[in-house]
């Protein structure tokens, strides 16, 4: 999967797979865009939810719950893998 902000949204396109399958496009909020954009693979879902907490004004619980299920989807749809890192 690749992220593109385009037009003022964040999708994410599959690259492989899927192919030209428009069901396949998924279309993040700003919160999902904000945890795609630091999954880089050098930061920590700790940091991540850190940065969750001081962008969108939202308490350390509920940021991790919301950033354990984004993940959780994310791996769903194949567009990520690996352990839920906290």
């Amino acid at each position: 999967m690749v992220g593109r902000r385009i037009g003022g949204e964040y999708i994410l396109v599959p690259l492989v797979g899927w192919g030209a399958d428009l069901d396949s496009i998924f279309n993040l909020n700003r919160v999902g865009a904000f945890v795609w954009e630091r999954l880089d693979g050098g930061t920590n879902g700790s940091a991540i939810v850190d940065g969750l907490v001081d962008r969108f004004a939202v308490d350390r619980e509920t940021a991790e719950a919301d950033y354990v299920e984004f993940i959780e989807h994310l791996r769903s749809i194949g567009a990520v893998t690996g352990p839920t890192p906290l």
